[in-house]
């Protein structure tokens, strides 16, 4: 597969937090609400180029952030260049009213850094919380994201009649939006809604290549992000013995709160169905060199990481998503990780830049 693109040499580097609360680890919503506004800082400072905050609900120590946007708020007063990502919101449990003051207004409170994404939403613990149906989802997101898109376009709406404007009226400044990605169908959809598409570890690498490939063809104009844990340390076997409990932990995590999308035929998430094959991996041989192969991490030493990394900017992302650690590190861990980053890799990922897909990633 040959993709002639060359915008992975401008490819940014973002920085993904979910804030979860590991067992054994001393770090209630408190603290980690807290700790994200001081990593958040820290990234700026390490040239990072956005955060991006992720929505969940009613998943215990999985995610201790239910209104990533007020989070954003806080980090905006604390920062002058960092993009601002919420993504994403799951628009079946929302309204697209609510959506677009929230993200109005965060864009006043930024100075127009807001990055945003949408979703339908992909665990049925979260959506049944809120009483939606999984199988209402697809039509649910369509007539929700056709609102949204009308609201931030002109600021304004009609129910019953009457006419309502939005204050504060949204901005162009909030520009296109983008769609968390990981069906082949979902990537089809992003190019039709003219959405960026943004994907994470729900799937290996190899299969997501794939989609992304067909998205480029049919949205040549729309931008990509790809989401993987990074961990990285000058030693390159102490950074994966610091890493490897974490990182078990979250993708465990990640595989158990989508489980019953994985398991069991769920209406409108047949694709997931597809994926069971995943879970006896997870089962039985999880472990760091496993995730490697499937594109899902990237830990060890600097020239480690940098070829992991490399790998996927040839491909011709246009942003990469890290998730330090799987995100259960405290601030310390986390921001000298970064700075090792910003000393010794990304200076080297920015410099030269490929424009054919690399498979270096799945080796």
């Amino acid at each position: 597969m040959d993709i002639t693109v060359n915008r992975g040499a401008m490819m940014k580097v973002d920085l993904f937090m979910e804030f979860p609360s590991p067992p054994g680890h001393e770090r209630g919503p408190e603290d980690a609400l807290h700790d994200g506004i001081a990593i958040a800082r820290a990234a700026e400072s390490a040239g990072i180029d956005a955060v991006w905050l992720a929505e969940h609900h009613f998943l215990g120590d999985y995610c201790n952030l239910a209104a990533p946007d007020m989070l954003l708020a806080a980090i905006a007063r604390e920062t002058s260049r960092l993009q601002l990502g919420f993504g994403i919101v799951p628009l079946p449990i929302h309204d697209p009213v609510r959506v677009a003051e929230r993200l109005a207004t965060l864009d006043i409170l930024s100075a127009g850094r807001v990055l945003w994404g949408v979703g339908r939403g992909v665990t049925v613990t979260e959506l049944q919380g809120f009483g939606v149906e999984p199988a209402a989802t697809r039509d649910l997101f369509r007539e929700r994201y056709g609102q949204l898109a009308d609201l931030l376009r002109t600021g304004a709406f009609m129910r019953d009649g009457a006419h309502y404007e939005l204050r504060p009226r949204p901005s162009p400044t909030l520009g296109r939006g983008w769609m968390a990605c990981v069906s082949p169908e979902s990537f089809g959809l992003a190019a039709e809604l003219e959405l960026n598409a943004m994907t994470g570890p729900f799937k290996p690498w190899p299969m997501i290549r794939a989609d992304l490939a067909r998205y480029r063809k049919a949205a040549p104009d729309g931008e990509t992000s790809y989401t993987l844990a990074v961990y990285c340390e000058a030693d390159h076997k102490a950074a994966r013995r610091r890493a490897r409990d974490g990182l078990l932990w979250v993708f465990r995590k990640i595989f158990e709160v989508s489980r019953p999308l994985l398991a069991t035929q769920v209406e409108g998430y047949e694709h997931y169905r597809r994926l069971g094959w995943l879970l006896p991996i997870l089962d039985k041989t999880l472990s760091v060199p496993v995730l490697e192969r499937l594109g899902l991490a990237a830990v060890g030493d600097p020239d480690h990481v940098l070829r992991k990394l490399a790998a996927l900017r040839d491909s011709g992302l246009d942003r990469v998503s890290l998730v330090i650690g799987g995100g259960v590190m405290d601030v310390g861990q986390t921001t000298e990780c970064m700075n090792l980053l910003a000393r010794d890799v990304l200076p080297k990922l920015r410099s030269t830049g490929g424009n054919k897909e690399d498979a270096t990633l799945t080796r």
